[in-house]
C-alpha cells in the first residue's frame, strides 16, 4: 500500500514555537483527519521522526503522511482531463462510467481510472470527489487530490455554478423559465424521485437553445418513420437534489430523451441526454476564479444533427 502525503510545508520563519495540533488546524484539516494523523500518521520535522507532541518552530520542514483509506484497483480508462494542478483534477466523465466501485462493479470506474493515472504520472494521491454525476450523465467532475483540499471546498463553502445541456422530448413553449418545486423520494422506490410538497427545496433555471425535428423509424417497418420534436436546453442548478433536472423537466411533461426512468424513450439515445458542460468556482487553495468547459458528447450531437 502506498502512503499519501497529507502535509508538506516549511513553517514561516516568523512563526513562534507552536504545538503540532495548532499548525495542523491552520491547514484547514478536518477534526476527523487530525485524529487519524495523530493516531496513525508518520511525522517528520527536518527529516527527523517526530510525534504529535513535538513542538514546531519557525523555519521547520514539516512532513506528515498517512496510509490511504481506499484500496481501489488501478485500471486504465479513457480519461479526458479538462484541468489539472497540484490540488485538483477535473475530468470530462463519459456516460456509462460509475464514479467509484460498488459491490458488483470493481473496475472500469472513474476512481479506478484516476488512480491508474496518478500511478502512471508518479503522483501519490487518493480519490476524493468534490461532487458526483450519475452513471449515465456525462460531463465535468472535480476530484481533490488530497483530503485537505476536499475539506477546503466544504470549509470555505465554495459555491459552484453548474450549467447542464439537456435534450428533452417535445417543444418547450417558453424561452426561459424557473422550476421551483420541492423534490423527494417517490413512495415505494429507493431510486426514483418526484416533485412533492413534502420534499426538499429545489430550483432549476431552464433556457431554450434550439428546437429540432427528427425522424425515428417505426419498429415494424424501417422504411416508415415518424417525426418527433426535441428541444435542446441549458439548465442552471441552484440546488443539488438527486435527479433534479430529470425530475423537474419530466414533471413539466418534457422528459429527457433516453431517460426511460422518468418517461423518456430509448429510440434515439440509450441514456438520459444530460451533460454537465460548464462549471465555475473559486479555487479553494489558489483563490483563482475557475471556468471549465466540456463539449457536447457525440451521442447528444448525433440526435440533434442526424
Amino acid at each position: 500500500m502506498k502512503t499519501a502525503t497529507i502535509i508538506d510545508l516549511i513553517v514561516d520563519a516568523n512563526v513562534h514555537t507552536q504545538s503540532m495540533n495548532h499548525i495542523i488546524k491552520q491547514q484547514h484539516i478536518s477534526q476527523r483527519m487530525r485524529r487519524r494523523l495523530k493516531n496513525n500518521g508518520i511525522i517528520t520535522i527536518n527529516g527527523q521522526s517526530a510525534t504529535w507532541d513535538t513542538l514546531v518552530h519557525g523555519g521547520d520542514h514539516l512532513l506528515m503522511k498517512l496510509a490511504p483509506e481506499q484500496e481501489f484497483s488501478r485500471t486504465p480508462i479513457n480519461l479526458e482531463i479538462v484541468y489539472e494542478d497540484d490540488y485538483i483534477l477535473a475530468v470530462n466523465k463519459a456516460a456509462g462510467v460509475l464514479m467509484h466501485p460498488t459491490s458488483t462493479v470493481r473496475e472500469g470506474t472513474l476512481a479506478n481510472g484516476v488512480l491508474y493515472y496518478y500511478n502512471k504520472t508518479h503522483q501519490v494521491h487518493d480519490f476524493h470527489p468534490v461532487h458526483r454525476l450519475d452513471k449515465d450523465t456525462s460531463g465535468i467532475v472535480i476530484i481533490a487530490k488530497t483530503s485537505v483540499v476536499q475539506h477546503a471546498f466544504d470549509k470555505q463553502r465554495i459555491k459552484f455554478q453548474k450549467v447542464y445541456d439537456a435534450i428533452v422530448e417535445g417543444t418547450m413553449p417558453s424561452q426561459s423559465l424557473t422550476i421551483n418545486y420541492p423534490i423527494g423520494r417517490k413512495p415505494g422506490s429507493i431510486i426514483e424521485r418526484c416533485c412533492t410538497l413534502i420534499g426538499k427545496p429545489a430550483r432549476t433555471d431552464v433556457t431554450v437553445l434550439t428546437h429540432h425535428i427528427v425522424s425515428e423509424p417505426i419498429q415494424m417497418d424501417i422504411n416508415i418513420s415518424t417525426q418527433q420534436v426535441l428541444t435542446h436546453v441549458q439548465c442552471v442548478l441552484h440546488t443539488g437534489r438527486t435527479h433534479q433536472i430529470r425530475v423537474h423537466l419530466s414533471h413539466l411533461g418534457f422528459p429527457l430523451a433516453g431517460d426511460d426512468l422518468y418517461g423518456g424513450h430509448l429510440d434515439l439515445i440509450q441514456r438520459q441526454a444530460l451533460h454537465a458542460g460548464y462549471l465555475s468556482f473559486t479555487h479553494p487553495m489558489t483563490q483563482k476564479h475557475m471556468e471549465l468547459r466540456a463539449p457536447l458528447p457525440e451521442d447528444m450531437k448525433n440526435i440533434l444533427n442526424p
